[in-house]
């Protein structure tokens, strides 16, 4: 056992270090004082003398970039750059940090954890926040004939620069002081949000600094505090008074900030984990075995001041592999999913040698990404059906000649069935996923994606008023480049309770272009059983080019705001089965001829075309 008290008064006035049991015991530092070179050198000193455990005493803990460890990362769906880290835990094995209830308070661009090349990590008990928001939040108070006026949340440092109001700091930017973006944050992405139900707005206005209707600049005046006139922005009908209005900026220069990064590293355990807030994703995820989320929570503080919790997804995994693991969660108010799980189809460029290929990545948000390891196995996917080819090959050697063009080594050529405009999949990459008793409500887009290739267990959860489908199987080689097939889904006791009424509550269908929409099965085997459904949409289910599905046992009743008869679309589907449903409207299903096998059986309410 090692027992001994540390002084640091010179870093920070007084705080104590305990070491007991081979765990380091920090206490927060005084109200003001910044916890980040505390932080870094604890961790340095449990790495040098073989500690496993750092643990944070409860408390308010002020994280700033200033003395963050400094470096560049690649960060899947985020924006790359210069990144100040807080805890960085680099080739770390059997280690914990144990919150205890700590509060970390970030303050600017910066990452609170990443964990690179490590295995056998916890990361539990502990609440992750920032002290300003990284978008532009306020409240319609008044309408006028071509304007509305919105106040505007406290921290959210909006500024008017040539008539344009932006957000972040002074120069109307998400960055920080010392590392100003180029890039101004003005609210032409927005999202509108009611306030009662903390869901998105019925109506979803287009804010514009051209209004092409009037041939004129849109105009933005102050009226008070926080307090602005926007005037001639909108297209059509103006925003409803009361609404939140939420702006986080262009793309390329709004996803600085993911509150945790795990890349290269297995078998990493987030529990206990509250996320209030983050300049991107709560988790980003990729190239790692075996993460598991319990009671890891991305939500709204209790009484809300902000209806936002992170600008983009609760949580995301790229290229992961064994089984990603997430339960007991909530997820609430993202700017995006609260789950998307992946890999990648990488374009191929061209043949250097029969056994040598060359791949880029098309999306400027995949560059430099951690896409294969050697050993994984890889197959050739024609780019426009999504369709495989050829036979797989084992990578011998990765080349990363730069971010965005790799050569890998096979160990057996592909010149003899190599095609032009193809794209490849690395096959290892393709997870089993246990998605089980979470909630995910009120946020912007879908609850979940999964494009996870071995099994896929979507049990118990509560889905509520995402802004668009409940449940999206895709896979796309044209824009995210997401892949791939799902081959055993079973979404089981779940209850879904829809919000937009122009998307489907299930959309089962690849992303699709330059190819017709007829071709082969992509997705195999999804089952969905004994759920709950409300849906808002008059297209429940949209199933394009899936063998082996099955939707048995379901109760699914409808708004009584519905646009349009209730309908379930199958295109270019094989073998699939509707047996033992209730619905409460009459709901139809339209196959299109090239569908065959289509079972109905023992369902009330469900009449075929």
């Amino acid at each position: 056992m090692k027992e001994f008290i540390l002084i640091l008064s010179a870093l920070t006035g007084t705080w104590m270090t305990a070491i007991a049991d081979e765990a380091l015991t920090l206490s927060p530092p005084p109200a003001g004082v910044d916890a980040t070179p505390i932080l870094r050198a604890a961790l340095a000193k449990c790495e040098r003398e073989d500690i496993s455990r750092l643990v944070l005493s409860p408390g308010r803990w002020e994280l700033h970039p200033d003395k963050a460890a400094g470096m560049f990362r690649h960060i899947s769906n985020h924006d790359p750059g210069y990144k100040r880290v807080a805890l960085h835990l680099d080739h770390l094995d059997n280690f914990e940090i144990d919150g205890q209830g700590a509060s970390l308070i970030c303050h600017g661009a910066m990452i609170p954890f990443a964990v690179d090349h490590s295995k056998q990590i916890t990361i539990r008990n502990l609440t992750i926040d920032w002290d300003k928001p990284f978008h532009l939040e306020g409240t319609v108070t008044a309408l006028g004939k071509d304007y509305f006026d919105l106040k505007v949340l406290p921290g959210c440092r909006p500024v008017i620069k040539d008539g344009v109001l932006l957000g972040g700091i002074a120069d109307g930017t998400w960055g920080n002081d010392r590392d100003p973006k180029e890039v101004r944050q003005d609210y032409v992405w927005n999202y509108w949000i009611d306030p009662q139900t903390r869901a998105a707005a019925s109506t979803q206005l287009q804010l514009r600094l051209w209004n092409a209707e009037k041939e004129t600049f849109a105009e933005v005046t102050g009226i008070g505090p926080l307090h602005y006139r926007i005037r001639n922005a909108h297209r059509g009908s103006l925003p409803e008074l009361g609404t939140v209005m939420v702006a986080k900026g262009k793309r390329r220069m709004n996803r600085l900030s993911p509150a945790i990064h795990l890349s290269s590293s297995d078998d990493v355990l987030l529990e206990n984990i509250t996320i209030h807030h983050a300049g991107g994703m709560g988790l980003i995820a990729e190239d790692c075995a075996n993460p598991t989320l319990r009671n890891f929570h991305v939500r709204l503080h209790d009484n809300p001041r902000s209806l936002v919790t992170t600008t983009a997804d609760a949580t995301h995994f790229v290229g992961c592999r064994g089984t990603v693991t997430i339960e007991d969660c909530l997820f609430e108010n993202m700017l995006d999913d609260a789950c998307n799980v992946h890999g990648i189809y990488a374009p191929a460029e061209g043949l250097i040698a029969p056994n040598r290929l060359a791949v880029s990545f098309s999306h400027f948000q995949q560059l430099g990404t951690a896409f294969a390891r050697p050993g994984d196995r890889v197959r050739l996917i024609h780019r426009d059906t999504l369709l495989p080819y050829g036979d797989e090959r084992r990578i011998t050697d990765i080349e990363r000649v730069n971010e965005d063009y790799y050569i890998l080594t096979l160990d057996e050529p592909v010149d003899s069935f190599y095609q032009a405009n193809s794209s490849v999949e690395n096959i290892a990459t393709r997870p089993s996923l246990i998605f089980r008793n979470n909630v995910s409500r009120n946020n912007r887009a879908r609850s979940i994606l999964v494009t996870a290739g071995d099994k896929v267990a979507i049990e118990g959860n509560r889905f509520e008023r995402p802004s668009m489908m409940s449940i999206l199987i895709e896979g796309d080689n044209h824009f995210w480049y997401e892949s791939g097939a799902v081959t055993d889904v079973t979404i089981r006791d779940n209850v879904f309770i829809g919000h937009s009424p122009y998307a489907p509550l299930l959309k089962l269908a690849p992303m699709q272009r330059g190819a017709p929409a007829i071709q082969p099965p992509y997705h195999q085997n999804i089952r969905i059983l004994n759920n709950r459904i409300e849906a808002a949409s008059n297209k429940l289910i949209e199933a394009r080019r899936i063998e082996g599905l099955e939707f048995s046992g379901n109760t699914v009743s409808y708004n009584e705001d519905l646009k349009g008869e209730p309908t379930i679309h199958l295109t270019a589907c094989e073998d699939a089965s509707f047996i033992g449903n209730r619905f409460a409207e009459a709901t139809e299903i339209k196959v299109t001829p090239e569908t065959t096998s289509v079972r109905i059986e023992g369902n009330k309410g469900l009449i075929q075309d």
